[in-house]
């Protein structure tokens, strides 16, 4: 997973070209595209690989449906969330600004792209929390360890993701002529005084969400003295 985040995040640079306009081509363009979702594709792979392992006999169909739907419920709330960033650039949000192709545009939309890649790489983070290969997983799956609050979290997690990404995406694109304006669903704001605070807070709940899950996971025990750091954790 780290070579394939380290290329998505190649693949991912090359925008820049397009962005500044050293060359602007619709064959380059499918070209990155279609680079960088098959990288991601290769860490979908990698990330299920293992649930070869980990469900029990009987069980696999489940256990695949699972997994798979913790995953698909978080895809589109990263969408949600990328349009809500675009509340914090208003240039973004019209596309005459963007016809305009000004520098002020082009410095927002760099801005923008260096921000979620930024935080794709920071996802990097939380490879101490899978197994590494086929035999930490068996080992894993060995000690039977089970806790009845964490999977409640995931499934509660889970499903709350799943219908704020869905209502978001429902008022965005049924009512978009009235809501859609909105800088907490990635508009520009309907009024020239529309604050920021909403749309800036939420980002904020959900990346404090995500960070929080994982120090407490990967990181804390090792400030506790329970684990010790090794940079085996991240390969």
């Amino acid at each position: 997973m780290l070579v394939g985040s380290c290329l998505v995040l190649v693949f991912n640079s090359l925008y820049f070209i397009i962005i500044y306009d050293v060359w602007r081509s619709s064959w380059f363009y499918i070209f990155t595209d279609v680079s960088a979702l098959f990288m991601y594709t290769l860490n979908f792979l990698a990330s299920h690989a293992c649930m070869v392992e980990v469900a029990e006999p009987g069980y696999e169909a489940i256990t695949y449906s699972l997994i798979t739907t913790a995953t698909n419920a978080v895809s589109p709330l990263s969408a949600v969330v990328s349009y809500q960033l675009l509340a914090f650039f208003p240039l973004l949000n019209d596309q005459e600004n963007i016809a305009m192709d000004t520098p002020e545009v082009r410095s927002q939309f760099a801005t923008l792209h260096s921000l979620v890649m930024l935080l794709n790489l920071s996802s990097l983070l939380s490879l101490p929390l899978l197994p590494r290969q086929k035999k930490e997983t068996r080992e894993l799956v060995a000690k039977g360890e089970s806790s009845v609050f964490w999977g409640n979290f995931v499934i509660f997690s889970a499903l709350t993701f799943l219908c704020y990404a869905t209502i978001a995406t429902f008022v965005t694109v049924k009512y978009h002529d009235v809501y859609g304006c909105m800088k907490v669903l990635g508009g520009g704001g309907c009024s020239a005084d529309e604050s920021s605070t909403m749309a800036l807070g939420l980002v904020t709940c959900i990346l404090a969400y995500c960070y929080g899950v994982n120090f407490y996971l990967s990181y804390l025990p090792i400030f506790t003295g329970e684990r010790r750091f090794s940079w085996a954790m991240f390969y």
